[in-house]
């Protein structure tokens, strides 16, 4: 598992950046928030790659490209306010990095198999689709019909991700799953409040909002995927695999 000291300080380093993220926002201090927010996301994907280079495979460079691409995504996010491309940009860098997140999570499924837990998984899949599609339905009329179709689909990959992500139920370590179903969920949170903020009803604590939901957000979905990866057990038969 990570080193106890790397992981405090990789961790003070992150909520170092989001805390000067979010008085950058608050207080409109653009240049704050222009350094902060991405060093935020490159910190969290630095401290994965150290931690999960060893073992390589493909479920961690799904989760290390879905880390680069929310980088991306923050970066389009944070200057949409300077053009309004900068904002379809963003979203289409999130819809990249949610659908590596999408299958990383469908490869532990498929790699696993069995059908232990499928009852409650498709419970909850039931209950996070529903949720997006109720929400995304409303929020239509009120989106320019240029943006329908990207917002349309971001739903479905978002929908997607929740799905792929109940389904890892006893098909990995419980604390994996947990930390990576809940920061599923606060991503989808803080993509909710951001679509209500933008097309709906903007309101002033929408950015703190957001920033905390999607930071703590991808750091549950990196931790349960290196929780997943290095459990002294799984690197055991990997190495016994390797031989």
């Amino acid at each position: 598992m990570p080193r106890p000291r790397a992981r405090l300080l990789s961790g003070l380093l992150y909520v170092l950046a989001l805390v000067g993220a979010i008085v950058g926002v608050m207080t409109e201090r653009h240049m704050l928030e222009y350094v902060c927010r991405p060093v935020m996301m490159v910190v969290l994907s630095l401290w994965f790659f150290r931690n999960s280079r060893r073992v390589g495979d493909r479920f961690t460079l799904l989760v290390q490209a879905g880390l680069f691409f929310s980088l991306v995504a923050d970066v389009g996010f944070m200057v949409s306010h300077l053009d309004e491309f900068n904002f379809v940009i963003g979203l289409g860098a999130l819809f990249v990095a949610q659908l590596c997140y999408t299958v990383a999570f469908a490869d532990n499924v498929i790699q696993v198999g069995g059908f232990e837990g499928l009852l409650l998984s498709l419970v909850m899949s039931v209950l996070i689709a529903a949720f997006v599609w109720f929400f995304t339905w409303d929020l239509l009329p009120m989106v320019d019909f240029d943006m329908r179709m990207p917002v349309v689909g971001y739903a479905v990959i978002t929908a997607l991700m929740g799905v792929m992500a109940s389904f890892r139920y006893l098909r990995t370590f419980q604390n994996s799953f947990l930390l990576v179903l809940f920061g599923v969920l606060l991503l989808i949170g803080a993509e909710s409040v951001l679509a209500v903020n933008r097309f709906r009803r903007p309101f002033d604590l929408a950015p703190l909002i957001i920033l905390l939901s999607y930071a703590a957000g991808q750091w549950m979905i990196a931790a349960g995927s290196l929780t997943h990866v290095l459990d002294p057990d799984n690197l055991l038969r990997r190495r016994a695999m390797d031989t």
